[in-house]
Order: structure tokens, then C-alpha cells, then sequence
């Protein structure tokens, strides 16, 4: 019986294998991402903890899967309420090889800016990239980290992949946020503005890997 277990183990490490044999850095991709209290005096940061060579080429806020809450990217060059705006700041030193961001107004959102896309070259492992931008709600109150729980990230690798993840919960700091990797996209951030975005179909790669844990501990048993 034991055999037949380590067998499902097999094939289904076999399927994940071939899923991602076009590329073998895929399965060390670790980005960092948090965001702890008011978003109007406190920088966002993003770390690249992937393995060595894998550059952090550009990536993505999302906020529309809060759009009941009409969080916006409220700028002062474009701002999406009457309060005024913070634009767009870089933190610190600017060794990561920053080149451009952008601020628009996605499809299935609010009409407002809610996809913060920001793009680099030479953004490697084991170095961070801090910036301020105002986020506002509805009424214009302030908006910490933890009221960006449930939007989406996304991050473009140097391999050519994609992957997404969603902001969550930091245990024991309750105006904080930080971003889970979740799997590969299924799609790219240039997509991402003009689709609907799906947070529950983060691809299978999650998903797979659920069933290897659950197939590994049953085989254990």
C-alpha cells in the first residue's frame, strides 16, 4: 500500500516537474513584500530574496479587488479625490536600476488609478526597493497597510515568468500588509490592466503543490 502512495507521490512530483522543466529557477522565487501603517508617510517595500540571477524586471500593485472600498493611487498629478495627492517617490538609494512606474485605471475597477506598475533593470537578489504614493478610500480617510488586504501583486522575473500573490495579515502588527507568492500568473502584468482580476484561480501550480504536501503526509502515515 505504501508503494502505491509513494507512487501518487511520484507522478504527481512528475507533473509538477514537467510543468516547470522549461525553467528550474522557477522553484526559487521569494519576493517580499510589505507595507506597515499610514500609506501616506510610510514607504512601501519590496525585497528580492530569489536565488542568484534572477532579476525583479517589474512589478505590480493591484488594488481592485478593493474597489467596494474605492482605493485609489492618489496623486497629486492625478488625483482621484479633492483631498490632494502624494505622487510617486522613490525611498532611498536607487542601486536596483529603477526606470519608470505608471499609474492607470484598469478594466473591472473603479473609475479611478487602481494598478501601480513599476518597472526596473538590474534589480537582483538581495537587494530592496522602497517608495511613497498616497492610497485614498472612500470617504478620503487615511489608508494603512492592512486595508490593502486581498488586493493582488504581481512580478515579472528575468526568466520570463510571472507570478502573483496577495496581500495579507501580518500577525501581532494590526495596520500592516504583506504580500503571500501564491504560484505563476496566468497572466502577464500588460494583461493584468485590461482583464478582471481572478484572485481564486492563481493558477495550479498552488494547487499542485497542496496535493504534493497532502499525498507526502498521507505516505508518512
Amino acid at each position: 500500500m505504501t508503494n502505491k502512495k509513494n507512487k501518487g507521490f511520484l507522478k504527481a512530483f512528475a507533473i509538477l516537474a514537467t510543468m516547470f522543466s522549461f525553467n528550474a529557477n522557477a522553484a526559487f522565487i521569494d519576493i517580499d513584500f510589505t507595507i506597515d501603517g499610514n500609506t501616506w508617510d510610510n514607504p512601501f517595500t519590496v525585497q528580492n530574496n530569489s536565488s542568484a540571477g534572477l532579476d525583479i524586471t517589474q512589478f505590480a500593485l493591484d488594488l481592485r479587488p478593493n474597489s467596494d472600498n474605492f482605493l485609489c493611487f492618489d496623486e497629486a498629478v492625478n488625483s482621484c479625490h479633492t483631498s490632494g495627492g502624494l505622487n510617486f517617490k522613490s525611498v532611498g538609494s536607487d542601486d536596483v536600476g529603477f526606470l519608470s512606474y505608471s499609474v492607470v485605471d484598469a478594466v473591472g475597477g473603479i473609475d479611478a488609478g487602481d494598478f501601480l506598475s513599476v518597472a526596473f533593470n538590474g534589480f537582483s537578489s538581495g537587494e530592496s526597493f522602497s517608495w511613497l504614493i498616497d492610497v485614498d478610500d472612500n470617504p478620503d480617510g487615511s489608508v494603512f497597510g492592512n486595508d490593502l488586504i486581498g488586493s493582488l501583486f504581481y512580478v515579472e522575473m528575468s526568466d520570463g515568468i510571472t507570478y502573483q500573490g496577495v496581500i495579507e495579515a501580518i500577525a501581532g502588527n494590526d495596520d500592516a500588509g504583506q504580500m503571500i507568492l501564491k504560484g505563476v500568473s496566468a497572466t502577464t502584468i500588460a494583461n493584468a490592466i485590461t482583464s478582471v482580476p481572478e484572485p481564486s484561480s492563481i493558477m495550479l501550480f498552488g494547487g499542485l503543490l497542496l496535493a504534493l504536501t497532502r499525498i507526502k503526509r498521507k505516505s508518512i502515515i
